[in-house]
């Protein structure tokens, strides 16, 4: 598996089609919004910083139950987003 970090993770769920906001209340998050109604919200970090394995694991699980990627699909766009 490549190393994962925050910006690498973002630019994989831009590219399976979601959008990202900043919340307005602190502490800040970002909450990635997919046309299938899923909703991933996510401590904002630097972009450099690696994933934490709990956040991956609930992305993963996201991508999983609204049907828009397996686990596997997942580490490709990441491969990808390199």
């Amino acid at each position: 598996m490549v190393d994962i970090t925050y910006g690498r993770l973002d630019r994989a769920l831009r590219g399976l089609g979601f959008t990202r906001r900043l919340t307005a209340s602190e502490p800040k998050n970002w909450v990635y919004e997919h046309a299938s109604g899923a909703e991933l919200p996510l401590p904002v970090f630097p972009e450099e910083e690696p994933v934490l394995p709990r956040h991956l694991a609930a992305v993963q699980g996201t991508l999983k139950h609204h049907g828009i990627a397996t686990p596997d699909d997942l580490a490709e766009r990441l491969r990808e987003a390199g």
